[in-house]
């Protein structure tokens, strides 16, 4: 199916998708460990669905840090393979929106091509995209775009509590947007850019936002890194590659700290803001 460009925005079904995981990449057998789809159509939100999910595997020092999912929490709750229905039916003929949609949609892709499903969203509104391309925020981070337009985030880092700040952050792009001419579905892509394209399952994934924008830039990069011992560390980096190292992808950067060429598994860094 798809969703006829022409589509004035207050006619449009929106189905705002938030996943958490454990790692980076599906390609090193990193899952989604908890999932929330809220729809909805103009102001009124239709349905909820928000689980934690059973990965299978461990959960990375890095996501735990970030989402507060323990591997213990996710121990009893339910596989993908059994939500995977559900899954299907709230995202069902909908404009799937994220922020950072390829992160979202490739693990989403990932998990239902493991339960024997095929996926294909109708549409996509990346709301990443839109903030770097239409807006000049001083960091592009969902936490930091929600509070630069006052959007209380009181769950910030799991899957419920992003998927209904990306709705409140699209809801403020549309309203400034509006005012640039934007009202169809169509417009919003063209704000938005090129269409995203879903990575098929076991393939790479978009990096996270700051890792990527500093790549390109050069600028440097604060990390706060757990070692092998699990002591936290601080320190700023320069990016220079992204490398597959046995198991698990790192990132290989000039540490000022210690001055030299220096490489950090991307399971461990627990947090990461590019220099403004």
């Amino acid at each position: 199916m798809t969703i006829d460009p022409a589509t004035p925005l207050d006619d449009l079904t929106l189905a705002f998708l938030d996943v958490e995981t454990t790692g980076l990449a599906p390609r090193y057998g990193d899952r989604v460990c908890e999932i929330a789809v809220v729809r909805s159509r103009v102001d009124l939100v239709q349905a909820t669905f928000a689980t934690l999910v059973n990965p299978e595997r461990a959960i990375s020092p890095s996501a735990a840090a970030v989402n507060g999912i323990r591997d213990e929490d996710a121990r009893d709750a339910p596989r993908f393979a059994e939500i995977v229905e559900m899954v299907r039916f709230m995202l069902r003929e909908a404009v799937v929106v994220c922020h950072n949609a390829p992160f979202d949609l490739g693990f989403v892709s990932s998990e239902m091509q493991r339960a024997g499903c095929e996926f294909a969203a109708p549409a996509v509104i990346d709301t990443l995209q839109l903030a770097r391309r239409c807006f000049s925020f001083a960091s592009n981070s969902l936490p930091r775009v929600a509070a630069a337009l006052a959007i209380p985030t009181p769950n910030a880092h799991r899957a419920l509590g992003d998927a209904l700040t990306t709705r409140e952050v699209l809801n403020r792009f549309v309203e400034d947007l509006w005012k640039r001419g934007v009202r169809t579905l169509g417009d919003l892509q063209n704000a938005q850019g090129e269409l995203l394209i879903v990575p098929a399952s076991g393939t790479d994934i978009p990096l996270p936002p700051a890792i990527a924008e500093a790549l390109g830039s050069r600028k440097r990069l604060f990390l706060k890194y757990v070692d092998g011992q699990g002591e936290v560390t601080e320190r700023w980096v320069t990016p220079r590659e992204i490398a597959g190292i046995g198991e698990t992808l790192s990132l290989v950067a000039f540490c000022h700290l210690r001055e030299e060429i220096r490489q950090f598994r991307l399971d461990r860094i627990v947090q990461m803001e590019i220099e403004t």
